[in-house]
């Protein structure tokens, strides 16, 4: 096996300390995400928004993060006033997830009982929310490869993000349910939000780059005379087989994962009978065996490479969802979502940031440019459209199978008010039992088999391919 470079760029100011605080982007992401998740049910189960509409919103939503998603992502690449002061990425990040948890809560807030007014209100609050996201987790995730270079350095950073976010996300995934149905929906928002903000604190410090980065930002801003228009750029990413291969198969898990994550509570309550609160015990022991593994995925990738790593994590997952065909208990929800953590693990948490680096190094050594915001924005016109597809196969499987809307009353609204409102729950039948079961297993496993047969096609990268271009990318002095 070929040796890797040893003169990383920063590699003296990558410290420990700086790798956990830089790490605290996890725990923010999945206290804000794993409250993200639960809009839709909110909308449904709260709102009484017909799926017909939610199908709107989310595809309203869909086009609007997927033209300011390559935009951020162009600018902040582009932007060259905060470089010298605060570097690159800093104000990008800061502004986005300062200010985007405010809307998250607005998102909550129910407004009025017209079903008109309610839909454009959410529409327009989740599209403010998603792009100041934007500019956080673009500017994040490309700050990544350009900071860490060194493959053992982002081995060890991914393991540490994966641990903290691991331990997190089990809080989180047996906190939020059981706060709704304590404190609602308004109330356990609230809750997030303040936690998500008490961490911006020390994360600021472990994305603060350092004055060699700075000076080397500055000095290639210079050299370029002209940068590329925003069409050229995208085009240009469009053309890299290599990258495009993980937008295929990062946008397919999305869908597959959106349908797993958020069909649970339809599951629960329809199929199951149960409150939302149970989804707590599954998600947790996923989340669970999900963190435990996180390092052993890490050797994994060192010893085969990022590409196998990452096959193998999808291949988990594809069993994963066969599997959940058959569950028709709650002893089955567990016994599948505790063998999920093992796929998800490498999927959702330690391959894909190692993945997504090493498509961005690879571009990099080709273009002889760093446009890793560009590159990120790319990628996230397609995540975007992942709730757009999944609200669609959800609107789909409810129509054909009949289970349609589960609840039934007018006044659900009120009762997340806090008044005293008794909701009724509509019977939902066999055959939408089993539509409830489908868009949990059959369909996310097609969608994930579609996906990784297009990323072995298209992503060739290999282990030895990897060690080389860091190694150009010295040489090229990016």
């Amino acid at each position: 096996m070929m040796i890797e470079p040893k003169n990383m760029k920063f590699a003296e100011s990558i410290t420990t300390k700086k790798m956990i605080l830089f790490s605290l982007q996890g725990i923010i992401s999945g206290f804000l995400f794993g409250m993200w998740g639960q809009v839709q049910y909110f909308a449904v189960s709260i709102l009484l928004i017909p799926q017909a509409l939610i199908v709107i919103i989310y595809l309203v939503y869909s086009i609007v993060d997927s033209i300011n998603d390559p935009l951020v992502g162009y600018l902040a690449d582009k932007s060259t006033r905060f470089t010298t002061k605060f570097g690159k990425r800093y104000p990008w990040i800061l502004i986005g997830v300062g200010i985007g948890p405010v809307f998250l809560i607005l998102c909550f807030i129910p407004i009025s009982t017209n079903i008109v007014v309610i839909t454009i209100w959410l529409l327009v609050i989740m599209a403010i929310y998603e792009t100041f996201l934007t500019s956080f987790e673009i500017n994040h995730n490309a700050l990544l490869p350009d900071l860490i270079r060194g493959a053992s350095h982002r081995r060890k950073i991914v393991s540490i993000g994966a641990i903290l976010g691991g331990i997190f996300t089990i809080v989180t995934g047996a906190l939020i349910p059981q706060l709704i149905v304590s404190i609602g929906y308004l109330g356990t928002v609230i809750f997030v939000v303040i936690i998500a903000y008490i961490l911006i604190i020390p994360y600021s410090y472990g994305i603060r780059e350092p004055a060699e980065m700075k000076m080397f930002r500055v000095r290639l801003e210079k050299s370029e005379e002209k940068k590329s228009p925003l069409k050229e750029v995208v085009k240009r990413v469009f053309n890299d087989r290599n990258w495009m291969g993980i937008v295929i198969v990062v946008f397919t898990w999305s869908v597959a994962g959106a349908c797993w994550l958020y069909g649970l509570n339809y599951f629960m309550v329809g199929n199951l009978g149960l409150d939302i609160g149970w989804t707590a015990i599954p998600l947790l022991l996923q989340n669970l065996i999900g963190f435990a593994l996180a390092p052993i995925w890490a050797y994994i990738s060192k010893k085969i490479g990022v590409r196998k790593a990452f096959i193998a994590g999808m291949v988990c997952n594809i069993i994963v969802y066969l599997a959940f065909l058959f569950v028709t208990d709650m002893l089955g929800v567990i016994i599948i979502f505790t063998f999920a953590g093992v796929g998800f693990s490498a999927t959702y948490g330690v391959i894909t940031g190692l993945l997504r680096a090493e498509g961005i190094d690879n571009a990099t050594m080709t273009t002889g440019k760093r446009e890793e915001g560009t590159y990120m924005g790319v990628l996230r016109i397609f995540t975007a459209f992942s709730y757009f597809f999944q609200t669609v196969i959800f609107a789909i499987i409810g129509g054909l199978t009949g289970y349609g809307a589960i609840f039934n009353t007018g006044d659900n609204i009120l009762a997340e008010l806090g008044l005293d409102i008794e909701i009724f729950i509509t019977p939902v039948s066999n055959i939408g039992k089993l539509g409830l079961n489908l868009q949990m297993s059959i369909i996310p496993m097609i969608i994930s088999l579609i996906g990784i047969i297009a990323f072995i096609l298209m992503y060739r990268v290999s282990q030895e391919d990897a060690i080389k271009n860091k190694q150009k990318l010295v040489e090229m002095d990016l």
